[in-house]
């Protein structure tokens, strides 16, 4: 079986550089959080490093631009997110994603209820041949598909320096998210007979795919990947895990029988993926102008 994978879009139609294959992969990120500027991500820069700074700052980043300058990001980001999902279900292929931390899922911990809302429901409506596999275990053929979205960072803090960061409460908090998801995905794990290509917005912790290499991100030099997606690799050891989120790779990882890998950024970046049994046949990365 032939996989087309995108890497995250964020609102950049792709160039497609390969014909022939059976299914397209994209581990999330359709939307642009606001248009080609981005604008969104800056406020969430400015916030976190304001936070960062000083964690007494209570400030919320959408309290930046104001809330109806980020009720018009939203509206920008689903539409932009929506023309992405329509070109590539055009082709005809069957598409296997999760949601990204960019795709406007609820945000529980907002104090605001209009980012509590599950706007991501908005940007997939009526979009066919589009599988949301998040938290699923999905059969297709030879192969059975998990996947694990939105993630942006480790589930819970990996240093002391980040604990110090929060108060026992919100720690807690972070703790409960974390084995509760954990237990979620490892019942499916369980339950998989067949090889198991793994979905994951973000990267297993603390690789080669997950180092922050950009000067503009508070967390610039940090390892920010997704503790849940290395434990899973690390027990279960799928087939093959792929993943976003790292706009600074593009590129494999091998993790005892597990290939992990980091789909990339923007329009330019494809890879073709053949699968044959328990074993992945070829693997071509491509960049383009």
């Amino acid at each position: 079986m032939k996989f087309l994978i995108l890497g995250d879009l964020h609102g950049q139609i792709p160039n497609i550089y390969f014909k022939d294959y059976d299914a397209i992969i994209a581990p999330g990120d359709f939307c642009s959080s606001g248009g080609k500027q981005g604008l969104m991500r800056k406020y969430l820069f400015q916030a976190l490093k304001e936070k960062l700074d000083n964690p007494e700052i209570k400030k919320e980043w959408y309290e930046i631009p104001g809330k109806e300058k980020t009720k018009e990001l939203y509206e920008l980001s689903i539409k932009d997110g929506r023309s992405i999902l329509k070109k590539i279900t055009s082709l005809g292929k069957p598409v296997y994603s999760v949601p990204g931390n960019a795709d406007l899922t609820p945000r529980k911990e907002s104090k605001w209820g209009y980012l509590r809302k599950d706007h991501f429901k908005r940007v997939i409506k009526d979009i066919k041949n589009f599988h949301n596999t998040h938290l699923k275990l999905l059969d297709i053929g030879d192969y059975q598909i998990i996947g694990y979205g939105i993630c942006s960072g480790p589930e819970y803090p990996q240093t002391q320096e980040e604990k110090d960061r929060f108060d026992s409460k919100k720690l807690n908090k972070k703790k409960k998210y974390y084995k509760k998801t954990k237990n979620k995905l490892k019942n499916l794990f369980e339950k998989a007979t067949k090889p198991v290509i793994f979905i994951s917005h973000n990267v297993p912790y603390d690789t080669p795919l997950d180092m922050i290499d950009n000067s503009e991100s508070p967390r610039n030099g940090e390892h920010c990947g997704s503790i849940i997606t290395k434990e899973l690799i690390e027990e279960y050891q799928p087939l093959v895990c792929i993943a976003g989120h790292m706009h600074e790779h593009f590129d494999k990882y091998q993790m005892g029988n597990t290939v992990a890998i980091n789909s990339g950024f923007g329009s330019n970046v494809n890879i073709l993926m053949e699968l044959e049994g328990n074993r992945i046949k070829k693997l071509e990365f491509k960049r383009g102008k």
